[in-house]
């Protein structure tokens, strides 16, 4: 049981959940009942997602990382494949116990994720772009429990998540160039080069650093989010020496000290 739990990789799972939350918060819209469904659908789906990416990604996951629970032999490809369409399927019902418009997220983010999965991570940018759409979307989907203004209400913390998520996942295709090699993957590494990837991923990072500054949550907010800029122009100076590795991690601990900003603009703005 402990590799089922694994495969889902929680902590990411966690994240995302917290950021839906999060986005409730910033929306107004905190109550019990919501925010455990919105909690539980966000856990469910995301790791859903990440169960049938291992599914799809075995072979290149067999060069990349091994010690996964499909190369490792400790959970069945047949058996991934079943156990994250179960996931969606119950987190998909969770969302429909909110109201329309969580549902209708969460049913898009699944057939996003599935198609991420089989066809588009394999496509320069275009998976990219589904990843970082999918990241962002979770303060959405929190904000969604309220209606129309809760999505306008998180705008800025999509947005910035989306900024930064692009440049992690370029960074992740930087480091995974050999596996995704030997896979026969196209992602932009491979077809436009590592320094013109490294470019961008850079880019990213350093738009996310300006819209940071933007958002109008006030002066905790804006104390807050100074660190995880530090975190994102640490990722700019490690993608420019040619750590790819570490510059995702250092994107990953700048996004959860910005989950604490936006978790300080709903708390105290």
């Amino acid at each position: 049981m402990r590799a089922y739990w694994e495969i889902l990789r929680p902590f990411n799972c966690m994240m995302a959940a917290a950021a839906a939350i999060i986005g409730l918060a910033i929306a107004g819209g905190l109550e019990p009942l919501a925010t455990a469904l919105i909690f539980l659908t966000v856990f469910l789906i995301t790791g859903a997602g990440n169960a049938v990416n291992d599914y799809y990604d075995r072979d290149i996951d067999a060069i990349n990382r091994p010690r996964r629970p499909i190369p490792s032999g400790r959970v069945s490809a047949r058996a991934a494949f079943y156990y994250s369409l179960a996931l969606f399927a119950v987190g998909c019902l969770c969302a429909g116990l909110v109201n329309q418009i969580c549902l209708a997220v969460a049913a898009f983010n699944s057939v996003l994720l599935f198609l991420y999965a089989r066809n588009l991570k394999a496509t320069p940018l275009a998976g990219n772009i589904s990843v970082a759409f999918l990241t962002g979307s979770a303060f959405l989907f929190g904000g969604a429990v309220v209606g129309t203004a809760g999505l306008l209400a998180n705008r800025i913390p999509f947005l910035l998540s989306f900024l930064v998520s692009m440049s992690r996942e370029i960074a992740k295709d930087i480091e995974d160039m050999a596996g995704d090699r030997a896979g026969g993957a196209r992602t932009l590494p491979i077809l436009a080069g590592e320094r013109a990837s490294a470019a961008l991923a850079a880019a990213f990072a350093l738009a996310a650093v300006g819209l940071g500054f933007y958002a109008p949550f006030g002066e905790v907010y804006l104390v807050i989010v100074v660190v995880a800029d530090l975190f994102f122009l640490l990722s700019v100076l490690k993608i420019a020496r040619g750590d790819a590795t570490g510059s995702q991690k250092a994107l990953k601990k700048g996004m959860a000290v910005a989950l604490v900003a936006f978790l300080a603009a709903a708390l105290f703005y």
